[in-house]
């Protein structure tokens, strides 16, 4: 199930593996790199002494063998006498071989007299040192002519120096060659790198056989937890199997009762429509032989009626929402406020309200619901106005997003609405009390209504994927806020 434990093993494998030659890589790099510093240092100090006893006393001789053959030059007597200087000279050090060159690239001077008279005029690191650079490397010789005579096996540092006897700001006069034998400093190098790696290797091994029984342990309780996981997984497999066939049973229950609301609020109608219509026709008819009585008797049954309509018409728009709502569609709010503005002129004239609407967006929604959540909320603005002062009523709208115009396009962003007005008011504490159906805050007597309007408001925000709330305090107003999706996502995309 769980390949967790072998793939570790591998890959640590490899990494530890990786991490022992990079470091023992980077050991050996920095080493070398501060031998070869080390014996370069010597390699100065050794040509400086050279080059300040020597090259004063046979400055003449060294610079001027242009004339004298090879044989001749490493047979004269100042070459002779300079081996015997030079040999004096480094005799205790680890120099293996010394060799001055003039500024020509000759050979003029070498322990190895074979050497001497050879032309090296091409070689870099002669050009190097003639520039006045030093270059110095560590190699290895199988066979090598030393002052000790033939070597074999050796490593050395060479180190191609430019000769200035007077100090390192003077002329350049020559280039000395000096082989430093490092073969037992690198033995020792190498002992101590092999132990180091050593030691890194046990301890990598350590570590990753610490790892390695963590990574087991991991591993068994990752096995542990998917056959949990799986167990879950068919459980809810069997409880969503279970919820499908509840929710196919709970939509036909749905559409049962939509088709029963609609049937009983068109059968409830027609009675209510025949009581109001003979109602008329008693008091248009018959009023005189009714008494004072019989006539209020009349009028409730009619008010009763009346009531009994409107509760009957506001709970089938309650129910058809969502059961007979249309595909959503770009809506201008602008557009929608001014035309429920247009329906309630006269309710507005009659009260002297105030309606201020702020510049509002495009936004995609039902179009018929939308206008019935405007109507709802300013026609209950209007309703609950205050006896004793103007009635003003804002409508505005926000984007609730960071970002300028080109943001208004994204699925994600919402828009915020919000009715307000300097009504009646009420306790805040009743803020999710009055969305809800037949909830009233006021007596029948005091207010009209059937305490459905804003209960429609949050079924309508609800649909929409919104939500509706209200900011409210007691004879000083209060605030309906909506926030609604701006840009509706399709089934088919959110699915």
């Amino acid at each position: 199930m769980f390949k967790l434990l072998r793939y570790f093993s591998i890959a640590s494998l490899v990494a530890c593996s990786g991490a022992t030659l990079f470091l023992w890589h980077q050991d050996q790099q920095t080493t070398t790199a501060q031998l070869i510093s080390a014996s370069e240092q010597k390699n100065v100090e050794v040509t400086q002494i050279v080059a300040n006893v020597v090259w004063p006393q046979h400055q003449s001789f060294l610079s001027s063998t242009e004339s004298l053959t090879q044989e001749e030059l490493q047979d004269h007597p100042q070459t002779a006498e300079i081996n015997q200087i030079v040999r004096r000279l480094i005799k205790g050090t680890s120099i293996a071989k010394l060799k001055i060159f003039d500024l020509k690239g000759r050979v003029v001077f070498s322990t190895d007299t074979k050497q001497i008279g050879q032309d090296k005029s091409k070689y870099g690191g002669f050009l190097t040192a003639r520039s006045g650079e030093t270059i110095t490397k560590l190699s290895h010789k199988s066979k090598f002519r030393g002052v000790q005579g033939l070597l074999t096996e050796k490593k050395f540092i060479s180190s191609y120096l430019p000769l200035q006897p007077q100090a390192s700001t003077s002329d350049i006069e020559g280039v000395i060659e000096v082989y430093s034998n490092v073969t037992p400093l690198v033995n020792q190098i190498e002992e101590a790198q092999q132990e180091g790696l050593i030691a890194v290797v046990v301890t990598f091994l350590g570590l990753y056989g610490v790892l390695v029984i963590i990574v087991g342990y991991a591993q068994a309780i990752l096995i542990r937890q998917e056959k949990a996981k799986q167990a879950a997984e068919a459980k809810l497999a069997e409880e969503s199997e279970a919820l499908a066939r509840s929710n196919e049973a709970l939509i036909r229950s749905n559409k049962e009762l939509e088709q029963f609301a609609y049937v009983a609020s068109h059968d409830l109608q027609e009675p209510l429509r025949k009581i109001e219509a003979f109602g008329d026709r008693l008091k248009s008819k018959c009023s005189d032989d009714l008494s004072e009585r019989g006539q209020d008797y009349v009028d409730r049954m009619q008010k009763a009626a009346g009531r009994m309509r409107q509760l009957v018409q506001n709970l089938l728009a309650f129910s058809r929402v969502t059961s007979k709502s249309k595909p959503f569609t770009s809506v201008n709010l602008n557009e929608v406020v001014d035309s429920v503005l247009d329906d309630l002129e006269i309710r507005i004239r009659e009260t002297e309200a105030q309606v201020d609407v702020a510049s509002l967006s495009v936004i995609d929604a039902e179009p018929m619901q939308i206008r019935q959540l405007f109507q709802n909320l300013i026609s209950n603005a209007l309703k609950f106005r205050q006896p004793d002062q103007p009635l003003c009523i804002t409508v505005g709208g926000q984007l609730m997003a960071d970002g300028g115009d080109d943001s208004l396009q994204q699925s994600g962003n919402m828009y915020q609405i919000r009715v307000a007005d300097n009504g009646i008011g009420f306790e805040q504490k009743y803020t999710d009390r009055i969305f809800r159906v037949f909830q009233r805050l006021h007596s029948r007597n005091e207010y009209d209504g059937t305490g459905i309007g804003l209960a429609v408001c949050a079924k309508i925000a609800e649909h929409h994927g919104g939500t509706i709330t209200a900011d409210s305090t007691p004879g000083q107003g209060a605030t309906f806020i909506i926030t609604l999706p701006f840009t509706q996502i399709p089934m088919e995309s959110a699915s």
